[in-house]
């Protein structure tokens, strides 16, 4: 009888831990349509762009999530605190920014692993964060990928729809592709490294046009449910 006890709680240790893993190494690219929430994210900073956002989310009363590379972090330590200070969620987007898409070498999951970790100590001793969400640069997101992630305790999160790299675009014909794609669950991706001035320029209506289509603009882990 004991054995067979023994057994019971070996074997639902096991079913759980698979569970977690399998929690940890899910990928997302949007939330549940069943919510009324919108994810505004951010990549690449904190750069020229952060501090507009900032006082644009500041004045609209909104949390948004910010994936940092850790090269940015240890270079603008003081604007990154000022993202965490500001109530918003901090994320990891690697180290150098690699494109691993692109990357040929064969220790590319070692690189990536390494990357991922850099990157999580950079932004820690800047802001004293923890990350837990990872988004690769370019959106990398082979399944050898998630498992690094997944071992690190990280769940990788791409986006549904960005655009603001598309420089051939006005600020009003950018503001009017994401105001397309406007719906629950949706995950916005934008960029607050560059000076480029035309997502500040759109980001305040843009978050207008989410509420008046009776949605609310949250931070990811909210809008995913897993604060």
């Amino acid at each position: 009888m004991l054995k067979k006890i023994i057994l019971s709680v070996f074997f639902a240790l096991f079913l759980l831990s698979v569970a977690s893993a399998a929690e940890l190494s899910r990928f997302y690219t949007h939330g549940s349509p069943d919510i009324k929430k919108v994810a505004l994210t951010f990549d690449d900073g904190p750069g020229r762009n952060t501090q507009i956002i900032l006082d644009i989310l500041e004045e609209k009363n909104v949390r948004a999530t910010f994936f940092m590379t850790g090269s940015n972090a240890k270079a603008r330590p003081a604007l990154a605190r000022r993202v965490r200070d500001g109530g918003h969620e901090i994320a990891n987007h690697t180290f150098n920014h690699i494109n691993f898409s692109s990357y040929t070498g064969e220790d590319k999951d070692q690189t990536f692993e390494t990357e991922l970790l850099n990157g999580q100590e950079a932004i820690f001793n800047a802001t004293g964060i923890r990350t837990r969400l990872l988004r690769s640069p370019f959106g990398y997101s082979r399944s050898t990928a998630r498992q690094v992630a997944a071992r690190h305790g990280y769940i990788m999160v791409n986006w549904s729809f960005g655009i603001d790299w598309n420089r051939n675009l006005t600020k009003e014909e950018m503001h009017q592709r994401y105001k397309a794609h406007i719906k629950p669950g949706a995950i916005f991706l934008m960029h607050d490294l560059s000076s480029n001035p035309r997502v500040p320029g759109f980001l305040a209506q843009l978050i207008d046009d989410i509420r008046a289509a009776g949605l609310e603009p949250v931070t990811l882990s909210e809008l995913l449910g897993l604060e």
